[in-house]
């Protein structure tokens, strides 16, 4: 789950029955166009809630023949202030809080962003250090690595104001206890399935069907995406995903 409570941090009220039942029933829609003349289609789409798709539509102006596929994609969604930030220390530095950047990501694009910002702290930078963030999808876990020296994993930063105490991102890693300073810091929780990819429709080649309906309901969680791409082609391809979000549990 991408959202891990700490009860001393976050206080959540309970909707009203009424909300509860509407945001339900309430349908919302991702759609999008894109004219495949010029380049290929690559492109995910995620609410910041579990959802349940309730129809996809696929709607092309030719019949000219495409490859193209639509797959529900495992990862992790980041959030701001709910699990966008996690503590790390080395031994030369106080507690450097490291923020992610709102969005959704696979287990290779979460690996990715971390290390984009812990090379972007000042403090670490200032030590001439970088970092190596990799995700292993077959074991399910992460390893983080300084160029040189060690480093520490805080879970919780005693020395930080309580709302930021905590590394609210720290589990996305399969991060779940402190460390000592080391050399590499490996998840201590398995994190499977963040670069999965499970196809809804595969068509590797040769179709021309002018328009493609699945109205099977399913249900997926804000950690997995629809991905949908396409070769380039010249034909003009829209997409739509009509959805409801479900409310917090």
């Amino acid at each position: 789950m991408a959202i891990k409570w700490y009860p001393n941090r976050v206080f959540r009220a309970l909707l009203p029955p009424v909300d509860v039942i509407m945001s339900r029933d309430t349908v919302k829609k991702l759609s999008g166009v894109a004219d495949l003349s010029g380049s290929a289609l690559d492109v995910t789409l995620t609410p910041n809630r579990d959802w349940r798709i309730v129809g996809l539509r696929f709607d092309f102006d030719s019949i000219t023949s495409r490859a193209w596929s639509a797959k529900v994609v495992g990862g992790r969604s980041v959030l701001e202030n709910l699990n966008d930030f996690l503590w790390f220390k080395h031994p030369q530095t106080l507690p450097q809080k490291i923020t992610l950047d709102e969005g959704f990501y696979t287990g290779t694009e979460l690996a990715t962003e971390l290390t984009t910002q812990l090379d972007a702290n000042a403090a670490f930078a200032a030590l001439g250090i970088t970092f190596t963030v990799t995700y292993d999808a077959t074991a399910g876990t992460f390893d983080i690595a300084p160029s040189s020296g060690t480093v520490r994993y805080l879970e919780e930063n005693a020395m930080g104001h309580l709302p930021e105490r905590y590394s609210i991102a720290g589990h996305l890693f399969g991060f779940n206890a402190g460390t000592d300073f080391l050399a590499t810091i490996t998840s201590d929780t398995v994190v499977a399935g963040l670069d999965s990819e499970s196809f809804i429709i595969d068509e590797t080649a040769g179709d021309t069907d002018l328009s493609r309906y699945i109205s099977d309901p399913f249900t997926l969680s804000m950690d997995e995406a629809i991905r949908i791409e396409s070769t380039s082609v010249a034909v003009v391809m829209n997409y739509a995903i009509d959805y409801q979000e479900l409310p917090l549990a």
